[in-house]
């Protein structure tokens, strides 16, 4: 299961300037890293330093997320400009998803590259793989202050599931802070059509 397997002919069908997306190498990791701190950075003044660091740490894991996922990058004129990281079984990373469920994990979007296809690319590429590895549901987490983040999953058609959601605070051992809530977001799965001979 790779983006790439279809990166070559997907490459040849998009517009020109049109984001690419493809399998992250180890040789991406600092590009990853770059695109992740620029696209949070706006949040860290808006909760407790001691939340946002080990929440930051959690994101720029990439090690991890490659340990139990598969990393997806969005190129735009050649530069890495987008990051996800996709989980086949998304109940490996604790936050309560059932088993059998896809999860995405740490989308980020370089604030120069916002309104250009670059999340909705991800999040495709994302629920191509969740139906290639047979999941029912493709299901994320985000946070209650990523306002436009919450709007473009929104008009996505996204459904929200706050039977999933989750204080931040309390995740990051920050008890009797004020909750911050991580605020889950679902999509179910039509089966894949097999391809006609």
């Amino acid at each position: 299961m790779s983006v790439s397997d279809t990166a070559v002919a997907v490459a040849a069908a998009r517009p020109l300037g049109a984001p690419l997306v493809r399998d992250a190498a180890p040789a991406d990791y600092p590009a990853i890293r770059h695109v992740i701190i620029a696209a949070y950075r706006q949040y860290a003044d808006l909760i407790a330093p001691d939340i946002f660091s080990p929440y930051l740490a959690d994101l720029l894991d990439v090690d991890t997320h490659a340990r139990h996922g598969h990393l997806i990058v969005v190129e735009s004129a050649g530069r890495i400009r987008g990051f996800g990281a996709f989980y086949p079984d998304a109940s490996v990373q604790g936050l309560g998803w059932p088993p059998g469920w896809a999860s995405g994990r740490a989308l980020a979007v370089h604030p120069d590259a916002r309104g250009h296809g670059v999340a909705r690319a991800l999040l495709a590429a994302s629920e191509r793989l969740a139906r290639e590895s047979g999941a029912s549901v493709f299901a994320f987490h985000t946070a209650s202050f990523m306002t436009d983040a919450i709007a473009l999953y929104e008009r996505l058609g996204y459904r929200r599931a706050p039977e999933f959601d989750f204080d931040m605070a309390a995740r990051y051992s920050r008890f009797g802070a004020a909750p911050i809530m991580s605020i889950a977001y679902l999509r179910q799965l039509a089966p894949e059509r097999a391809a006609c001979a």
